[in-house]
């Protein structure tokens, strides 16, 4: 920069005393000092802040190409996840018709069986009515053929009976008579005759006393 001039002034200046724009020479000079130093500084600020830019705009790309290869992996296991998920999915439902499947077949089977059950319990608890109904007409037949052999029994032991009573209340009354005709046989002999005897029949063979056991 060119140094200041004063203009001439018509009047001599005195050099031992300062001049008038000296100071606002030097203000002047600080001024241009400071403003070539913010200058530089903010240079030295742009080119450092272009280097960090430049750092940011790589660690950016960087960045951006590891999230595309974040993101493509990631698309990768989402689309596995899917195929697998769809491929369990199938399988799943399978497992479960097949499981469906056979519960309606147990199920089936085992209505079955209970139906055949239910109805061969009907069939045995026929056969059983039947079987005991045939038992007791038959208990019932043979009670009434043992009550009607037992009153036959009875009829002929009480027949039985009374003839025995009889037969021995005659030959009691004979074996008195005997004996009061021996009493008085010394006074009338004639008196004791076989035909006065109430069992003179069977002195002849004409009777017989019935011995024989109750059928």
């Amino acid at each position: 920069m060119a140094m200041y001039t004063p203009p001439m002034s018509p009047h001599i200046h005195d050099p031992t005393e300062p001049h008038a724009f000296d100071k606002p020479y030097e203000v002047i000079q600080k001024l241009q000092r400071d403003v070539q130093d913010l200058r530089a500084a903010f240079q030295a600020e742009q080119q450092q802040r272009a280097v960090e830019v430049n750092q940011l705009r790589q660690e950016v790309g960087v960045l951006r190409d590891q999230l595309n290869k974040e993101c493509h992996e990631r698309h990768g296991i989402c689309h596995q996840l899917v195929q697998d998920l769809g491929i369990l999915k199938s399988e799943k439902i399978k497992a479960i018709d097949e499981l469906r499947s056979q519960f309606t077949t147990a199920v089936h089977q085992l209505n079955t069986i209970i139906q055949d059950e239910i109805r061969d319990r009907k069939s045995d608890c026929s056969l059983r009515d039947t079987r005991e109904a045939n038992e007791r007409s038959e208990r019932q037949a043979e009670l009434g053929n043992l009550r009607q052999e037992f009153g036959n029994h009875k009829k002929a032991y009480n027949s039985f009976r009374d003839d025995t009573v009889t037969g021995m209340q005659n030959i009691a009354c004979d074996i008195e008579m005997i004996v009061t005709v021996m009493i008085k046989a010394s006074s009338s002999k004639g008196t004791l005759k076989n035909e006065n005897l109430l069992c003179s029949k069977y002195f002849h063979g004409h009777g017989s006393l019935s011995t024989g056991a109750v059928s």
